[in-house]
């Protein structure tokens, strides 16, 4: 099994293993609210990414190994974006769906299925390269 089989598998296995109260309680603690974190990206620096990508109503972002749709909800949220969620794990994907209205695509970051203008911004937070 080659190490791209490896990775995948393991991030398959995570976002299907239920998430216990006590990570719940940890994120809240950490964060200020529980939001479905995979990752390190606090509110504090999704507020940041806001601020950077500077997104009007209408525009479309991509959050490439989105995971649980954390942090592009809460930027989707904020600007009023549209979100398009890419990830691997189908029921990580199917979180950030349940979330919030967003586009979800099962897709590998190195070989998404876009053309390159078809987005206004993109962010991958907390993804492994």
């Amino acid at each position: 099994m080659s190490h791209m089989e490896n990775n995948r598998e393991f991030f398959e296995l995570k976002y299907t293993a239920a998430r216990a109260r006590a990570a719940r309680r940890i994120e809240e603690a950490a964060l200020g609210q529980v939001v479905g974190v995979n990752g390190y990206t606090t509110v504090v620096d999704a507020q940041r990414l806001c601020e950077h990508l500077d997104l009007e109503a209408g525009a479309t972002l991509l959050d490439v190994g989105t995971g649980q749709g954390w942090p592009g909800s809460y930027i989707a949220e904020a600007t009023g974006c549209r979100l398009v969620a890419a990830d691997v794990p189908w029921e990580a994907l199917l979180e950030a769906k349940l979330r919030r209205e967003t586009g979800v695509v099962k897709a590998c970051g190195e070989s998404l299925p876009f053309r390159g203008d078809s987005f206004d911004a993109i962010v991958h937070a907390d993804v492994l390269c």
